[in-house]
C-alpha cells in the first residue's frame, strides 16, 4: 500500500516522502502512476534536507553572521502573531530606532520538542534559506530580508511586512482577477523569476500562497525554503513543491530511474499555473483523485472552458499555453514571457524597467472591449428588479426609499431577488468545479457601478 497523508490546505511535497492536503488516501501500489514516490512534509522544518556534502553545511554555517543572544530584543519589539508552523512562528514586529513595521520569522531550534538531530537539521535548512535570500533579496520582486539573528535556541529572520497578505487570499476574495491586474502581477513575477534564474537559483515552490501583496500594485516572491543554488549544468531529482504546481519533469524523474532530472524550467511551469488560476478562478490541473491529477500534469492536459474564458484575450491564453508545455525545451522562459504580446502593452514595459530600478508605479493598459451580452443581461435583470420594487410586488411590508438604501437586505424578498440575479450571472462559477461554494459569490465586493444600479 502507498500511504499519502494530506494535512495542510494546499500541501507540499518534500524530497522522498509525501504529505499533501485534504485527506488520507490508501492506494494499491500496482495502480499507482508514480510507483516510487513517497512524499515528505512540506514544512521546511522537516528532518530531511538536500545537501551535497558536509562541506556544504559548513559553508552555510560560516556565511551567516551570528548575533548576540539578546540581539533581536535589543533592536526590535515583537507584536501579535501572524502565523504559525510546526517549528516556527511569524510575528509582526517594530524596529525600535525607526518605528518601522516588519515581520519576523522565529524558528525554534531548541531540543525541548525535537531531537538534537532534528534541531541541527532545522537550523541548517533555515540558514541555507537565509543564504539564498542574501543573494537575491535586493530585487524589487523578491521579499526583502531586513535582518537576521541567532541564539542557541531560536533563529530570527526579519522581513518586510506584507500588509495585504497572500495572493491566495486576494484571489479567494475576488474569485478571479482582471487581465489588467493579472498583467501587473505577472510582470513582477516574471521579472523576479528571471532574476533568480540569472543567478542559477531555482525556487521550486512558486504558488499563490508564496506570493505576498505588499501594496495593491506590488507583489513579492517569498518562502525560499525549497530554493536551491544550482551549479552549472546541474539537474535535480528530489521531489519538492506543491501538488497542483508540480511540473511534469518533476514527477517523471521520480517514476523513471533513467530520467535526467529537472532544472530551472519547473518555475516557469508554476508561473503558468498561477496565471491560469488568477484568470479562471481555479487551477488548470485538479481532480479529487491525486493520481488522475498527476496524469493530467504529466500529459499537460488542461482546457479553456468557454463559459470561463470567453471574455479573456487570445494573448493571455496563448501565454499560458506556452508556459504549460510538457517539453522543457519548448517551454517559455520567464525572460521571454516578458516579451510576449500579452505583456507588451504600452506602459507594461515601462513598469518592467522601473522595477529594475526599484520604482513601482501604477500601470493602466488599454481598456479591453466590454462584454455587451453580459451587460445587456445585467440591464434586463436590473430593470425587472426595479420594476418589482416600484410596483410593490416584492414586499409584504412597506419600506421607504431611505430605509432600503441604508439596509437593502432588511427585506428578505430583496435578499432572495439579489441572490437569484447573482446566480443568473455568475452561477457557472459554482457549478463548474466541485471545490466552489455558494459563499464565494457573496464574499466579493460589488463594483461601484453595480451598487448604483
Amino acid at each position: 500500500m502507498l500511504f499519502w497523508h494530506l494535512p495542510s490546505k494546499q500541501g507540499t511535497y518534500h524530497d522522498n516522502f509525501g504529505i499533501m492536503s485534504g485527506r488520507t488516501d490508501f492506494t494499491n501500489v500496482k495502480s499507482v502512476l508514480i510507483t516510487n514516490i513517497l512524499f515528505k512534509m512540506k514544512d521546511r522544518h522537516s528532518k530531511s534536507a538536500s545537501y551535497d556534502s558536509d562541506e556544504d553545511l559548513d559553508l552555510v554555517r560560516d556565511t551567516i553572521t551570528v548575533e548576540h543572544e539578546s540581539g533581536f530584543n535589543r533592536y526590535y519589539e515583537a507584536l501579535e502573531i501572524l502565523g504559525t508552523g510546526l517549528a516556527s512562528t511569524v510575528r509582526k514586529c517594530t524596529e525600535k530606532s525607526s518605528g518601522k513595521m516588519y515581520a519576523v520569522k522565529i524558528v525554534d531550534i531548541s531540543t525541548e520538542k525535537q531531537s538534537a538531530y532534528e534541531a541541527t537539521r532545522l537550523r541548517e535548512e533555515t540558514l541555507s534559506e537565509i543564504e539564498i535570500l542574501k543573494r537575491c533579496s535586493d530585487h524589487q520582486s523578491i521579499i526583502e530580508m531586513h535582518d537576521f539573528f541567532e541564539t542557541p535556541t531560536f533563529l530570527f529572520a526579519v522581513f518586510e511586512l506584507a500588509p495585504m497578505g497572500e495572493l491566495f487570499d486576494l484571489l479567494n476574495k475576488s474569485v478571479r482577477l482582471s487581465e489588467k491586474k493579472v498583467r501587473n502581477i505577472m510582470t513582477q513575477l516574471f521579472d523576479g523569476v528571471a532574476y533568480l534564474h540569472s543567478l542559477n537559483i531555482v525556487h521550486r515552490d512558486l504558488k499563490l500562497e508564496n506570493i505576498l501583496c505588499i501594496t495593491e500594485s506590488r507583489v513579492v516572491i517569498s518562502d525560499f525554503g525549497f530554493a536551491k543554488q544550482l551549479k552549472k549544468g546541474e539537474l535535480l531529482r528530489d521531489l519538492f513543491g506543491t501538488p497542483g504546481y508540480l511540473a511534469p519533469e518533476t514527477l517523471k524523474c521520480q517514476m523513471y530511474e533513467d530520467h535526467p532530472g529537472y532544472s530551472l524550467e519547473v518555475d516557469n511551469w508554476a508561473l503558468g499555473v498561477i496565471m491560469y488560476t488568477m484568470l479562471a478562478g481555479h487551477a488548470p490541473f485538479y481532480h479529487r483523485k491525486q493520481l488522475i491529477m498527476m496524469r493530467m500534469i504529466q500529459e499537460g492536459k488542461f482546457e479553456f472552458l468557454k463559459d470561463q474564458w470567453e471574455n479573456v484575450s487570445v494573448h493571455a491564453k496563448d501565454l499560458i499555453s506556452n508556459l504549460l508545455v510538457v517539453d522543457v525545451e519548448k517551454r517559455l522562459t520567464a525572460e521571454k514571457a516578458l516579451e510576449h504580446p500579452f505583456m507588451t502593452f504600452e506602459g507594461t514595459l515601462k513598469r518592467r524597467k522601473s522595477l529594475r530600478y526599484g520604482v513601482v508605479e501604477e500601470i493602466i493598459p488599454p481598456k479591453k472591449p466590454k462584454n455587451l451580452r453580459q451587460l445587456f443581461r445585467v440591464a434586463i435583470l436590473a430593470a425587472k428588479f426595479l420594476h418589482r420594487i416600484q410596483n410593490g410586488s416584492l414586499f409584504k411590508t412597506s419600506y421607504t426609499k431611505e430605509e432600503l438604501r441604508k439596509r437593502p437586505y432588511r427585506s428578505k424578498a430583496i435578499w432572495l431577488e439579489a441572490e437569484a440575479a447573482t446566480f443568473a450571472i455568475y452561477g457557472h462559477w459554482v457549478n463548474r468545479g466541485f471545490f466552489y461554494s455558494r459563499d464565494m459569490l457573496f464574499a466579493n465586493k460589488p463594483k461601484p457601478k453595480m451598487v448604483r444600479v
